[in-house]
């Protein structure tokens, strides 16, 4: 059970109290049917959020295959390049001395490819002149059917995927804080009403023995592991790769993520493992089956779940 659900569950206990015993009790001049709105208010919250993580997750997953695919280019163009081009020909060996800045960028992060890309862009708009302007004409650079055209799209188009990842990014964050900030009111009010009911319950001794009904929660449950992202990949792309947030995993607590496909799974959640620091790989699973995880973390004075993600295998 998320916090949010924790704090709804408390608020519907306290709502039942106040309509046996006490209907027209209000507090700072909330009453129970703007409690119970409220409470109703963090259920739509949640739906904009959970929201907001099915759409930055299909974007995460939309950037990555654009990296791949464009992280294979920048590495295959340049040696079909050299390939293509004689070292004995002079002309030609200076049109292979323009990769010279293109190798000189290793691939292995977002700017990195890019960078290379663009450098490899230009040297290939000069070699392709080159060779295409040969008599007879000879065929521009290109490796299993992409060249100089498809790369420069590759490029447009992943610069464009970065930006709707971070546009997604910050909904993430605003729609969290929205919900964050809703349930510590309404957390806050539950505790009024709670007060006030004791307050009353002084010379109601019915009302004394209902107030056992509502929930206050245990002491020290433990935090929520929250998943930074889930990546369609692994060696056969069937798994689902699963990173955290830097630091949100307790030692002292056990973490696990747990998950089912839909449309296969009978159980919710019926599968599990112990959530690594490093990540998680799950699968493999089919194409096209609908993978839904979340996080939960126990102690002994209970269990926190994280909000629930849903990938689709391509």
């Amino acid at each position: 059970m998320e916090h949010f659900q924790t704090v709804q569950n408390r608020s519907a206990q306290t709502v039942a109290v106040i309509k046996t015993f006490a209907p027209t009790l209000s507090v700072g001049g909330v009453d129970v049917a703007a409690l119970t709105a409220q409470s109703a208010a963090l259920e739509v919250l949640a739906q904009q959020r959970d929201r907001a993580l099915q759409e930055y997750d299909r974007a995460a997953n939309a950037e990555q295959l654009g990296l791949l695919g464009l992280q294979t280019m920048v590495v295959a163009l340049p040696k079909a390049a050299e390939a293509e081009l004689d070292d004995e020909v002079s002309a030609e060996s200076a049109l292979q001395d323009l990769l010279t800045p293109v190798y000189a960028i290793k691939a292995r992060s977002t700017e990195a490819v890019l960078a290379r890309g663009r450098k490899l862009t230009i040297a290939l708009s000069t070699i392709d002149g080159y060779l295409t302007t040969q008599a007879p004409p000879r065929a521009a650079v290109a490796c299993a059917g992409k060249g100089q055209a498809e790369l420069s799209a590759a490029l447009d188009a992943q610069v464009a995927l970065e930006q709707a990842l971070h546009d997604r990014s910050a909904r993430i964050n605003q729609s969290r804080a929205a919900l964050r900030e809703a349930a510590a009111s309404l957390d806050r009010l539950n505790k009024r009403f709670y007060a006030r009911l004791k307050a009353e319950a002084r010379s109601d001794a019915a009302l004394a023995r209902a107030l056992v009904q509502i929930d206050t929660g245990a002491p020290n449950l433990p935090g929520t592991l929250s998943v930074k992202s889930v990546l369609q990949g692994g060696g056969d792309n069937l798994h689902l790769l699963v990173a955290y947030e830097p630091g949100s995993i307790d030692a002292k607590a056990d973490s696990t993520v747990e998950w089912q496909v839909d449309g296969v799974d009978t159980a919710d959640f019926a599968h599990a493992v112990p959530a690594d620091p490093s990540g998680n790989s799950i699968g493999p699973f089919a194409a096209g089956q609908t993978i839904k995880l979340r996080t939960r973390v126990r102690n002994t004075n209970g269990a926190s779940t994280s909000a629930v993600r849903t990938l689709q295998i391509a």
